[in-house]
């Protein structure tokens, strides 16, 4: 018989991702009773899969970002499971770590602050009164589980809380609709990246690129060789040629790979599912199947095309899509493109960004990758609910524009604007107001002192790595 199982916390953050983990952790450690619920089996969302932290350092090499993204990097460098952070000519910055040790990292800093964790459970609907949620239901194991909370933070990177609760949304780019594609990414063993390197020294028009994608002088062999802390970008011969003779088996014009910190081993992100809606369940299902279809099939063409790859394999698929865009929620303040562009630090800024706009076409292979000259704000009010008075969102549904949301998905402002919607709401209990009430200035030195970096002032003063 199903039963329905309550739980009530004083803040529940939906969805344990890189926003959703930083959110919980930092409010627990603020003295806050905290719910975290995920639909996963482990915690940290998209920094399992493999795929670098993009988005710590700006175009000149200085880094943007603190706070509790860079403790993670902290302590998964003192574990020998990250390289640190290392300027890239392509990404302004690459920051590469080990997927399996930040999953145990992630246990280990919400049992540390006190976080109460339950898995395997998604929200199914919410309830509502007075412009205020007053349950959110998940469904898991055949049992429904009634949540009640003071303040709800939705961190599913889809905003499904904020959906079921009726909030204004956008989605796509504009005048179009398309959505970014996602990418199922996988793990290669056994890969000679020595010998892909000499290949590349000879073969320097294999790292040339189309008009759309912005990139420096020096991305080239002796880059890759001088440190495993790289992402590879490249081999636009190779495939143009297999996609000639109908053999490329993945909507892309190069094949991109995130170096491990293991030897001979390499995550690659060069499965694209187009036309997908991640939000939708038949999308998401396709794209999940036909993602591992195109693993397998783009390992094959790798080990008879490409030198350093003859002998390599598959040993592990990741567990869940990696997502670039859904649903963006209307908040009392919007991030633009514009602003990204202009490089706007307002007062109510809350974390800085400096990374690419960063656009994957939905319908073909095409990219397009903009460079953002000077690091930008990232307003404390595109986190707060312009609909619903205790409700929150942080990540890549947070409200902001197609183009805003191209630089902002990456990982290390996720986690910035994690952590501080996780110590606003905490002030807004202390406070006994709405997170739209909370004293933005107050809630900048409380982030300060937890080592956020706020201002270019602060920027010029802070080394690379710690």
């Amino acid at each position: 018989m199903k039963r329905i199982i309550e739980l009530n916390t004083e803040i529940a953050v939906i969805g344990a991702g890189p926003a959703g983990l930083s959110a919980a952790i930092t409010a627990a450690r603020a003295g806050k009773k905290v719910l975290l619920l995920e639909k996963n089996g482990y915690l940290g969302g998209n920094a399992t899969l493999g795929l670098p932290l993009l988005g710590f350092l700006d175009l000149d090499g200085r880094r943007i970002v603190g706070g509790i993204a860079q403790e993670y990097v902290n302590r998964l460098s003192t574990r020998g499971q990250c390289f640190g952070h290392r300027t890239c000519p392509k990404h302004n910055s690459v920051t590469n770590i080990d997927p399996e040790g930040f999953k145990i990292l992630a246990i280990e800093m919400c049992r540390e602050a006190g976080v109460e964790v339950l898995l395997h459970v998604e929200a199914c609907r919410v309830e509502k009164e007075n412009g205020k949620i007053t349950k959110v239901y998940f469904y898991g194991k055949g049992n429904e589980i009634c949540v009640t909370a003071d303040l709800f933070l939705d961190c599913t990177g889809d905003g499904d809380v904020a959906y079921l609760a009726d909030c204004s949304f956008a989605s796509g780019q504009p005048g179009t609709g398309v959505l970014q594609p996602p990418t199922v990414m996988y793990t290669l063993e056994n890969v000679d990246t020595a010998k892909l390197f000499d290949y590349i020294e000879a073969h320097p028009n294999e790292m040339t690129y189309s008009a759309t994608i912005d990139h420096r002088p020096g991305y080239d062999a002796d880059y890759f060789r001088a440190s495993d802390n790289h992402v590879f970008v490249g081999l636009s011969k190779i495939f143009a040629r297999l996609r000639e003779a109908g053999k490329c088996p993945v909507e892309r014009n190069t094949l991109i790979y995130i170096k491990s910190v293991n030897p001979g081993e390499v995550y690659v992100n060069s499965t694209r599912l187009l036309n997908t809606d991640a939000t939708d369940i038949f999308d998401l299902t396709k794209a999940e199947l036909d993602g591992q279809m195109q693993a397998a099939a783009l390992t094959k063409v790798l080990q008879e095309n490409v030198p350093g790859f003859e002998n390599c394999f598959i040993s592990s698929i990741a567990p869940s899509l990696g997502v670039r865009e859904t649903r963006r929620f209307k908040g009392i303040t919007c991030l633009t493109g514009d602003m990204l562009l202009d490089g706007v630090i307002g007062d109510d800024t809350i974390a800085l960004g400096a990374y690419k706009i960063d656009i994957h076409s939905g319908t073909d292979r095409n990219t397009v990758f903009k460079t953002v000259k000077e690091p930008f704000g990232i307003p404390y009010g595109i986190m707060v609910s312009a609909e619903v008075s205790n409700l929150m969102f942080a990540g890549r549904c947070a409200s902001m524009d197609a183009a805003a949301l191209a630089a902002v998905r990456v990982m290390p402002q996720c986690m910035s604007m994690g952590q501080a919607a996780g110590l606003a709401a905490s002030m807004a209990l202390d406070a006994e107001i709405t997170p739209a009430q909370v004293d933005v200035a107050c809630l900048r030195e409380k982030l300060l002192a937890q080592k956020a970096v706020l201002t270019m002032e602060h920027v010029k003063s802070l080394p690379i790595n710690e």
